[in-house]
């Protein structure tokens, strides 16, 4: 099963403030039967509520998402955006961090956003690897660096499961 829809994977959009990115990320995901209606609101409730702001060094990223009682499908979807967005840090909601890249998590089992954010971790922390997605010439090849990096995601914890038998 992949993670990824063509349809969900956004190259250098330009968004007013965080709630509208959140808003059209989320509606995209509504529109492509992967969340409920429900979803749009519950995203931007919670990172009103719990922000997903991270401030990852020179690129920074959020990691929005929902319940999972609001998700159809797991998806994950993808912004890179022309110009910075204001976005609250996760570990300090009174400083904006100026956000580049966007990943909305929509997860379809309690407690598997854990799983995913931890796998995630590995992908925001590494600035040559968010900066090849910022410099994605195409959407294509904007997908085709997203389907490598959560293909590696999706082996590694292959692996981790045959180490562990």
């Amino acid at each position: 099963m992949t993670l990824l829809n063509k349809h969900l994977i956004h190259r250098n959009v330009t968004f007013r403030d965080a709630d509208d990115a959140l808003k059209s990320m989320a509606t995209a995901m509504v529109e492509n039967q992967y969340v409920k209606p429900t979803f749009v609101d519950a995203v931007i409730r919670r990172e009103h509520k719990f922000p997903t702001g991270l401030p990852t060094g020179g690129i920074m990223v959020a990691i929005p998402h929902a319940d999972w009682t609001n998700v159809n499908r797991g998806t994950i979807s993808v912004a890179t955006l022309e110009k910075p967005v204001l976005f609250k840090n996760m570990g300090n909601p009174e400083e904006d961090l100026a956000v580049r890249l966007i990943f909305m998590l929509a997860v379809s089992e309690p407690h598997a956003e854990v799983n995913l954010l931890r796998d995630l971790m590995g992908i925001v922390q590494n600035q040559a690897t968010l900066q090849g997605l910022l410099d994605a010439p195409t959407d294509l090849d904007l997908f085709k660096r997203l389907e490598d990096m959560f293909q590696d995601i999706v082996v590694d914890k292959e692996k981790k499961e045959e180490t562990s038998k």
